[in-house]
């Protein structure tokens, strides 16, 4: 008879817990120490009218398929979303609906550029990311704003 062959399974479910916990405590981490530089940016992000989409990044830096929200990038996102953020009320598109947008987004370019799928964000990369949204952001006016 066939012996049983050891599924690995339950291996890859413990590393992918034990790398969301790590990413938790990384998150975790870097609010403490954004907490103790006491700048004005990170008030604005505790509370205020720019806090939902620095809610909605936290929350998804959890999840891999956002990586390219770390650095600076994380800050030009939400200036994005900020400075748009009456016509999404307008439009029913939550914080985290735009980041799904955006990584959306993101993920076309590295297809058209033929890039790895964890290959960090550039320049050239949010240039092709913030005309898209802003695309998108100017053809969802045009329809439904008649």
């Amino acid at each position: 008879m066939a012996d049983k062959k050891k599924t690995v399974l339950p291996d890859v479910l413990m590393r992918e817990k034990l790398q969301k916990i790590a990413l938790n405590e990384k998150a975790k981490a870097s609010r403490v120490v954004g907490s103790d530089k006491g700048s004005g940016s990170d008030s604005k992000r505790e509370d205020g009218p720019g806090s939902k989409i620095y809610a909605a990044i936290d929350d998804s830096l959890a999840d891999l398929r956002y990586y390219f929200l770390e650095g600076e990038y994380r800050d030009k996102i939400a200036d994005l979303f900020n400075r748009n953020e009456s016509q999404f009320d307008r439009l029913g598109i939550t914080p985290r609906r735009f980041l799904e947008f955006a990584r959306e987004s993101f993920d076309r370019f590295k297809q058209l550029q033929k890039k790895m799928p964890l290959e960090p964000m550039n320049k050239k990369g949010w240039e092709y990311l913030e005309r898209s949204l802003l695309e998108l952001i100017g053809k969802l006016n045009e329809k439904f704003n008649k």
